[in-house]
């Protein structure tokens, strides 16, 4: 575990409500889903949130959990790493972070790193092809040891 600031389901709820969205039940348990997942620094398939938030109300929508995420991914509270074999998986942002992702492509195990590009050099390539740098993010993939041992 790192000694970065956790996302927490009070972050997440709090940013909602700046949004003017209402503080549901289903939202509430998605957020805790959400929030245990980064405490344990774990990342998830929207299934996998959708059933965790299940088991918390079972009032919880499918399409709630899709559209919340989708909301989060906006707002910069979750990374969405997407697979070559078209999968994707969430990874909660500690507020206030800057990292990157190191990514095994067997199971799907993710690892924050703390290593960037210098900015200088990132806004020189947008900057070469054409492009007004907004925002970036590396994803390095590779397969972990453990897969590499079986």
């Amino acid at each position: 575990m790192t000694d970065t600031p956790t996302l927490t389901a009070e972050h997440i709820l709090h940013a909602l409500a700046q949004l003017d969205k209402r503080t549901t039940r289903p939202r509430q348990a998605i957020a805790a889903a959400i929030a245990t997942r980064a405490a344990e620094e774990r990342d998830f398939a929207i299934d996998d949130l959708w059933h965790d938030a299940r088991q918390r109300d079972a009032g919880v929508g499918r399409a709630t959990t899709f559209r919340m995420v989708d909301l989060l991914v906006r707002l910069g509270m979750l990374d969405r790493i997407a697979f070559a074999d078209g999968t994707e998986r969430y990874h909660a942002v500690a507020p206030g972070a800057h990292h990157h992702h190191l990514t095994c492509s067997v199971c799907h195990k993710v690892v924050e790193i703390a290593c960037c590009l210098p900015m200088q050099q990132i806004a020189e390539v947008a900057r070469d092809n054409g492009f007004a740098l907004a925002q970036h993010r590396i994803e390095i993939f590779g397969v972990c040891s453990e897969c590499q041992c079986q």
